[in-house]
């Protein structure tokens, strides 16, 4: 019987990872991008993570002076909405991991020097943005604040290029669209991020498509728009937080996305019948 086997681009990147991971020690420190006020000429604005692996030679960031000549085991860690200049002076390899919300971008340069870059491979695999990912990027964005302290750092690092290995070297989820993932992504989004300000225009520039593009994602792929389903899911938090806590109805609206607590109240009542105090006495 025909064992299936990954795409073979894929398994390139699977094995420059395993490199990566089985080996350690070779790697080394992790520097930061900024994110600029003014963004100066040439620069490269980065809307999602990214982090740049130096795999052989020389690689650098013209921004930074520190970072002008980065080199083997080295990486270059760009929060979102950070900027760079790449360096391609001199001969390099490089690995380069884009986190976008519904997808993992990869992408492999090896650079003879002073030659227009472009990558020689790249990649994209469906994975929607959650869970140990998510908590990994957080730490790194937060940590870039201080980034002396390498002996948090670069343990972290290493994980997210153990992810990293574990969802490129996994096969392909067959019959699952592109577009099945980005719906996937951005519901598990809401779900992490109900309690703030959403609107469609924000989340559809957050997964970099159009408000109207999210619009036909749910009515394609979902039962209900994207407004409805942000308010569904807010409602089942509240529920939860009114069996669970003992919190005045102001509170659990704020905690649920809603500034104006008879504005919660009144969705409330008007999709279960009972007002949010009526409904936490059944639990008391």
């Amino acid at each position: 019987m025909h064992t299936p086997t990954i795409p073979a681009d894929q398994q390139f990147f699977a094995d420059l990872l395993a490199g990566l991971v089985l080996n350690s020690q070779q790697l080394g420190r992790v520097w930061f991008a900024h994110r600029p006020t003014l963004l100066p000429e040439g620069a490269f604005s980065v809307e999602w993570p990214r982090l740049d692996v130096v795999l052989r030679g020389q690689y650098g960031n013209r921004l930074i002076a520190e970072q002008k000549s980065l080199m083997q085991g080295e990486m270059l860690f760009l929060p979102a909405r950070s900027a760079s200049v790449p360096i391609f002076d001199k001969p390099t390899m490089l690995l380069s991991i884009v986190f976008a919300p519904s997808w993992l971008g990869l992408l492999f340069h090896d650079a003879r020097s002073g030659e227009s870059v472009y990558p020689q491979r790249n990649i994209e695999l469906p994975h929607p943005e959650r869970g140990e990912r998510t908590a990994m990027l957080m730490a790194l964005t937060h940590l870039s604040a201080s980034p002396q302290d390498q002996a948090i750092i670069q343990p972290l690092a290493l994980s997210l290029l153990h992810w990293c290995r574990k969802v490129v070297s996994t096969l392909p989820e067959p019959g699952l669209s592109r577009g099945d993932f980005l719906y996937q992504s951005v519901c598990n989004w809401v779900q992490d991020h109900y309690a703030g300000p959403i609107s469609r225009e924000s989340v559809a520039a957050f997964f970099n498509i159009s408000p109207n593009h999210l619009s036909r994602l749910f009515s394609q792929q979902g039962s209900m728009s994207f407004v409805d389903y942000v308010r569904w899911v807010r409602m089942g938090k509240a529920r939860t937080i009114l069996q669970k806590y003992h919190l005045p109805v102001g509170e659990v609206a704020k905690r649920c996305g809603f500034p104006d607590s008879d504005y919660f109240s009144r969705l409330f009542r008007r999709q279960f019948g009972v007002t949010p105090g009526e409904y936490r006495a059944r639990f008391q």
